[in-house]
C-alpha cells in the first residue's frame, strides 16, 4: 500500500491540510490552498477588514496585508 504524503508547507495553518478548503489562499503565509476557487477582484475596504482581522494576507487574491518588521 502507498500513502501520500502531506506537501510540506511553511506555516501551521490548517487550510494546507484541508481537502476542500473554503478559501483560495492562507491567511498565514499567502499561498494558494484551493485552485478551484474564483473570486471577484478584491477592494480597499475588503483588506482593510481583513488587516483588521489580523490576517497577513489575503484569503482572495493573496496580496500581503501587513508588512514584516
Amino acid at each position: 500500500m502507498t500513502t501520500r504524503a502531506a506537501p510540506s508547507t511553511r506555516c501551521e495553518n490548517m487550510n494546507h491540510r484541508r481537502a476542500n478548503s473554503p478559501v483560495s489562499h492562507c491567511p498565514q503565509c499567502g499561498d494558494v490552498v484551493n485552485r478551484q476557487i474564483t473570486n471577484p477582484p478584491c477592494s480597499d475596504a475588503k483588506h482593510a477588514a481583513s488587516r483588521r482581522q489580523r490576517s497577513a494576507f489575503c484569503v482572495d487574491c493573496g496580496a500581503r496585508l501587513i508588512a514584516t518588521r
